[in-house]
């Protein structure tokens, strides 16, 4: 959970910290770290109050198996892979952990109640309780199983995760997820040997992972989360392939907090130090919220607490001799000064909650009260306020005149009269500006004069002239000294009010007060020490649901801060220790008795009532659940009274684990057998061998938390990290801009970065010399290399054109057209980048580019870069937004020239030939014939394929699929255009005056750009409707004929009253209901929605293509090896080579296809039809049905069968219908080779072994464990296992044969 809103409030102050992860297009990291548990949650439980929710066990394991994989392939770390569970927490944690699962267990009770109210019926199992995701319990356990079963698989047979350091600290180990990773952190960057730029990505939603990663201090640092938003609740995609990843990198929120504490450079007494300041960050931080100490009263982020908190901390920072967190250590003479200052706030707070002109008013006043007037009191000032008004009525005089002058004063003079100069500016409408030292008021800019600016003026001497008249009072200083004590007597009583109602005692009860504080600044210290150093007590905790006001803590800054280590609690203890009485089946029935026995000795620490204070949130969630805490020394002796009655299970079950490393081994060969019967298959070639880990060695060696020597920042950080400093650029905190995050617009303050144009003084026709097919980095901060194609102004285009053989540029004049394209795409430009609080002022020229596409694989072996050449993908880019060099470029982008036939394809390499006669067939290198062939063992199928039926079914079906005109659908059913348009999208009407109805059946969404498959199409003439679409609005029409005649009537009113709709307030309250009813109906029934540009086949199309291949599959799949020689590497294709040979495919629904790659969700070597294709982030996507189910198969949102499709990249198969790559031609040069054959005595599909449980082998369950139809041939070099889905065909998903010669 972290600290509540922190994530909005970072990202809207600082816009540019977030990226959007487009394709492929992310940094390259060396290391991934999950924080396992978001990931637990996310695939067993809804997010919403669904008390018919349900999922099989076997389902939620295989969710979790998939979306690691996503994340993995997703980043594809280099180096290492860290994947860390919650295990015991310290105490600090466990008492939010209980409040948690209170909260929860009662949340899902009071859903199951409230359904049964309203008469829903619910499944006859038991839901999934979600406190299941606790150390100690038997989910927990299985779950463990099941991820060694996973990651051995994964070892076994996905090249990407066999050469990097796999390591899993699970939940038998004690510690938090995101606190083991930092463990290993600090262990790895205190070893000798460490390299200062590692890069790292921290998977995980809580907002704290912001702070862990700072605390790093490497530079390298980013975040991995979904797509966030707010407001009303969004549908996740159902598709993981679609889900939308965010990256959120600590370069650029470093670069942001430099320039929010800038100020400091030259204010301190001590060296500026940016590493000390982002500590100090943290700890500024933590006093609006995190896990282990509630936050301070009335101190909410949403309310400008961090704001005023940096303010105060800036203004104090210069006084004191030091930064307020020394590497974790908490200065407490720093502590002391800034919480002096924070009691200005405070104030402001008692002020609001009383009169906030109490203070103001009794200045006037002997005994601090003044009645109020209904009538507007003559304008009062004091003798200083007077002096100060007549400086600013001589500057605003003289400024009329003088553009260049400013009213400057020493702010320590005038301190007590800010907010009169604040009044004044705002009346006078003059730029004020306050810092550190001084008090400024500038005019402000005026472009053009005209006659508003006369109102101006007379409006500027009306303040003018009422403040002359002001009266102007003497200072009492008797009588201020008198109104001080009584308003702080009200700010005394206002503070004992909260003491007495959240703690029971008075403010003046000093003991207590002491206690409290000092407990708090304990706390304070505990948080640093685990931030920084790891656990210092596993016992300590914060001993209250509340936190003292800020303007005491100071009173515990003596508080004993010698923690005592203690050690953790034993799963068992934990799970005693916060599961609610209502999740008594999550613990061992030895203790089930102390939950609910009267006579239990801890039975208080289990009520099934208790209260929920908002305590000033709005949230529900938010509120403080005020259960009792738990005292350990009763705990444990009550647990210890029935330790006896555990099982040998459970005894196990309660025992500590160490961290598990896998490794990929070749020397290991063994059978691993399922950890799911039924479900997984055993992996009969298991080449992973598992391990016990330990954390690098800490001995001898201090952790220093600072930069590592060597660290790059700025413009020098490796590629794909962004940075602010590689463009100049100046900037500013405010609150005008056009900053929009999360699809919402900002109101918040925010750093908005001015660039400079470093072209300012440069000729279009200068630039165009320099760059035109160049290449240059567009997209700051994130910058992607492209290729210049033409340089442009408001008047000319410049590009590159072939004259008599020699390149020139040339200039041509740009039409109307031309000009509104420009302004219209620099606009655009400008517009986005001011979404993300970047100015990048007015365009004068631009450049139009093409972006990297990736390295393209030459005949010859070579790598060469290839830029996108679609017209639509082309980028109009300010030129002042562009880089034309940077320090570091990516090395996956680097050009390379042909490798020597010994290198690109050693002997023993594997993959599979692209020559005519055995296109698609897998094949092994046996020998290097010369320096330009090699010879090769291909397993070739004895029967031919036909590859050519998907196509001719999905032509078949696709004639059956007629579509009608708008124009076609109004003419049969009698309605108008606009209507039918409105009733097949989303389309709202009110009842009551305010609650919104969606009356429309959702069948096109325009402004999403998606249709439903079936239903609908976007033409080049507009939507279309399919038969199926059309019954259904007429089916509409005739069941609620009265709600369409009021349709009609009021097609054209936005948002009509259902009540006018159908004719009275009697007609819409019961019919409603029933429309209501009859549309969710209609929903229930699969509306898969897809993009514009999707081509789909729908569930029957797709079930006659399995049965298809089901047939096929009992024919005859004998192969024979041959041994073709001399053959040129044109025609052979590896796995590794797949982006750079494959991408440029084109496809049709029916294709059949090959998956090329080892790695991924799908086994290599999987053979299937494509039923789906579209586009993603500019990528070619196909949804593939599979010939046999695989673990980590999907429905494809039902239209295929169970574990059998998956949506995969265009440039991860290989198109066996249409042959595009390899050579079409001779495969060999003359003369020819021998050829040797080697029968295979493969048993084909449906043998002896067919018929096996589960859903191993295709959709019907069948195939035996025959060895042939696709295969790797061993050729002279052993025996190659193929299918990364196999194991035993007999049983459980993925059963598809194993593979080999």
């Amino acid at each position: 959970m972290g600290i509540p809103k922190f994530y909005r409030w970072i990202s809207e102050r600082y816009p540019l910290i977030s990226q959007l992860i487009e394709g492929d297009k992310i940094p390259e990291f060396d290391n991934l770290y999950l924080d396992m548990n978001g990931i637990l949650h996310n695939c067993t439980h809804k997010d919403s109050d669904d008390a018919t929710f349900r999922m099989t066990e076997d389902q939620m394991f295989i969710a979790i198996f998939r979306y690691i994989d996503l994340l993995f392939e997703k980043v594809k770390p280099k180096k290492l892979f860290f994947m860390a569970i919650d295990g015991v927490a310290p105490r600090a944690k466990m008492n939010q952990q209980r409040s948690r699962r209170f909260r929860t267990a009662l949340d899902a009770e009071n859903a199951r109640q409230k359904a049964i109210s309203q008469g829903t019926e619910l499944p006859a199992e038991a839901p999934f309780d979600t406190n299941s995701i606790t150390p100690g319990t038997e989910f927990m356990v299985k779950l463990s199983t099941q991820l060694h079963y996973f990651v051995s698989r994964k070892v076994s047979e996905d090249s990407r995760w066999q050469n990097i350091q796999i390591v899993l600290s699970g939940h038998e180990v004690p510690g938090e997820g995101e606190h083991k990773i930092m463990e290993y952190i600090r262990a790895a960057k205190s070893q000798p040997e460490y390299n200062a730029n590692t890069r790292h990505c921290l998977y995980g939603l809580d907002a704290d992972l912001i702070m862990l990663g700072l605390v790093s201090h490497e530079p390298h640092f980013s975040l991995l989360r979904e797509e966030v938003t707010f407001g009303p609740a969004r549908n996740k995609p159902k598709d993981l392939f679609r889900q939308k990843f965010f990256l959120l990198h600590l370069s650029l929120v470093r670069e942001y907090l430099e320039l929010e504490f800038k100020d400091l450079k030259h204010t301190l007494t001590f060296p500026f130090d940016m590493e000390h300041v982002i500590d100090d960050f943290i700890l500024l931080c933590v006093f609006v919220g995190n896990d282990f100490l509630p936050n301070l009263p009335q101190l909410h982020i949403n309310e400008g607490a961090l704001t005023f908190m940096f303010e105060a901390y800036k203004k104090i920072l210069p006084l004191c001799k030091g930064y307020l967190n020394d590497s974790g250590t908490i200065n407490m003479e720093t502590l002391r000064m800034l919480l002096k200052e924070l009691v200005t706030f405070e104030f402001k707070l008692f002020e609001a909650d009383h009169d906030d002109k109490l203070y103001s008013e009794s200045k006037s006043t002997s005994d601090g009260r003044k009645p109020r007037n209904k009538k507007q009191a003559p304008l009062t000032i004091t003798t200083r306020e007077s002096r100060i008004f007549e400086s600013i009525e001589t500057y605003v005089n003289v400024a009329q005149e003088s553009e260049e002058s400013k009213w400057e004063i020493p702010r320590n003079i005038v301190e007590p009269e800010i907010d009169f100069i604040k009044t004044l500016a705002t009346k006078l409408s003059l730029v004020l500006t306050i810092d550190d030292k001084n008090v400024k008021l500038t005019m402000p800019s005026v472009e053009n004069s005209d006659e508003s600016d006369e109102e101006a003026e007379f409006a500027v001497q009306r303040v003018l002239e009422q403040y002359r008249s002001a009266k102007v009072q003497e200072e009492d200083k008797k009588g201020e000294e008198k109104a001080h004590d009584a308003v702080m007597k009200r700010f005394i009583g206002w503070k004992d009010d909260y003491y007495k109602e959240k703690f029971g005692f008075s403010y003046h009860n000093q003991e207590a007060m002491t206690e409290l504080c000092s407990n708090y600044v304990q706390g304070l210290q505990w948080v640093m020490n685990y931030y920084y150093k790891g656990v210092c007590s596993w016992s300590w905790f914060f001993k209250y649901h509340y936190a003292p006001r800020v303007s005491d803590i100071s009173k515990g800054l003596e508080a004993d801060l010698n923690f005592q280590f203690g050690q953790p609690f034993k799963p068992f203890q934990q799970l005693m220790g916060v599961m609610p009485p209502l999740s008594d089946s999550l613990i061992p029935m030895a203790y089930r008795p102390l939950l609910h026995d009267p006579k239990s000795p801890i039975i208080d620490f289990y009520p099934l009532e208790f209260e929920l204070d908002l305590n000033g949130k709005k949230m529900d969630w938010e509120a403080v659940v005020k259960i009792p805490f738990v005292d350990e020394g009763r705990l444990l002796k009550a647990m210890a009274a029935h330790d006896k009655e555990l099982t040998p299970g459970e005894r196990k079950r309660n025992t500590f684990g160490k961290m598990i490393q896998f490794k990929y081994d070749n020397s290991v060969d063994s059978i691993y057998e399922s950890s799911l019967r039924d479900v997984f298959p055993d992996i009969d070639h298991n080449h992973c061998s598992i391990t016990e880990y330990e954390f690098p060695p800490m001995e001898g060696k201090v952790y220093k938390s600072c930069l590592s020597p060597g660290a790059l920042l700025g413009g020098d950080l490796l590629a794909g990290f962004p940075s602010l400093k590689t463009i100049p650029f100046t900037a500013e905190l405010t609150t005008r801009h056009s900053v929009c995050v999360f699809e919402r617009d900002s109101r918040s303050e925010a750093m908005v970065i001015s660039i400079e144009n470093q072209f300012e003084n440069t000729t279009v026709e200068d630039i165009a010399e320099k760059l035109l097919h160049q290449s240059v980095y567009v997209g700051y901060p994130y910058l992607r290399e492209a290729q210049v194609i033409s340089v442009s102004d408001e008047l000319f285009n410049y590009a590159k054109l072939t004259v008599q053989g020699r390149q020139e540029i040339r200039p041509t004049s740009n039409g109307q057209e031309e000009i509104q394209r420009y302004f219209r795409k620099t606009g655009e430009a400008y517009k986005n980048y001011a979404r993300h609080g970047v100015d990048i002022g007015a365009t004068a020229v631009a450049i139009t580019v093409r972006l990297l596409k990736g390295l393209k694989q030459l005949p010859s072996g070579a790598l060469v870069k290839e830029f996108d050449t679609d017209l639509e993908k082309e980028a109009v880019v300010p030129v002042q937004t562009l880089l034309t060099s940077v320090v570091n470029e990516d090395q996956r982008f680097v050009e390379r020239s042909a490798p020597k036939v010994d290198e690109q394809y050693p002997v023993g390499t594997r993959g599979f030939y692209l020559g005519p006669e055995a296109y698609g067939r897998p094949l092994q290198v046996v020998k290097i014939s010369d320096a330009s062939h090699v010879d090769v063992a291909v397993n070739i199928a004895k029967y031919a394929n036909d590859t050519g039926f998907g196509v001719a079914i999905a032509r078949e079906e696709q004639a059956k699929m007629v579509y009608f005109t708008s124009i076609e659908v109004c003419r049969e059913l009698g309605l108008p255009m606009l209507l039918l348009s409105k009733i097949t999208a989303s389309f709202s009407a009110t009842f009551d005056g305010s609650k919104n109805t969606n009356l429309g059946l959702n069948l096109k969404f325009e402004s999403k750009k998606l249709k439903v498959l079936g239903y609908t199409r976007r033409a080049a003439t507009g939507w279309e409707y399919s038969l199926q679409a059309k019954e259904l609005v007429k089916e509409y029409m005739t069941r609620f004929p009265r709600l369409f005649q009021g349709l009609i009537k009021e097609m054209h009113t936005d948002r009509p009253d259902i009540a006018v709709l159908l004719g009275s307030e009697h007609a819409a309250k019961e019919q409603l209901p029933a429309i209501k009813a009859w549309l969710k109906s209609k929903e229930s029934v699969r509306m898969e929605r897809v993009p514009l540009d999707s081509e789909q086949l729908l569930p029957d199309a797709v079930q006659k293509i399995e049965s298809t291949v089901d047939k096929i599959l009992q024919m005859d799949a004998s192969t024979e090896i041959k041994m073709l020689k001399h053959v040129v590497p044109s025609v052979l294709f590896k796995p590794a080579d797949a982006i750079h040979k494959l991408q440029n495919q084109k496809f049709q629904l029916g294709d059949r296809v090959l998956y090329a790659k080892d790695t991924g969700n799908v086994p290599i070597a999987s053979t299937g039809t494509v039923i789906g294709i579209s586009t993603i982030d500019g990528r070619k996507v196909l949804d593939v049905v599979f010939d046999y189910t695989f673990l980590g198969g999907i429905t494809l949102s039902g239209r295929c069968s169970e574990d059998r499709g998956m949506t995969v990249e265009g440039s991860s198969v290989i198109n066996l219908t249409n042959r595009q790559v390899g050579n079409s031609g001779s495969h060999r040069s003359s003369p020819p080779p021998q050829q040797h054959q080697q029968h295979g005595a493969q048993r084909g599909r449906g043998g002896a072994n067919a018929g096996g449980r589960g859903r191993g082998g295709p959709a019907n369950g069948r195939g035996g464990a025959q060895t042939g139809r696709g295969g790797y041939p061993s050729g002279h070099a052993g025996v190659l296992h193929v299918a990364r889905g196999g194991g035993q065909p007999t049983r459980g998903r993925g059963g598809r044969p194993r593979q080999e010669v």
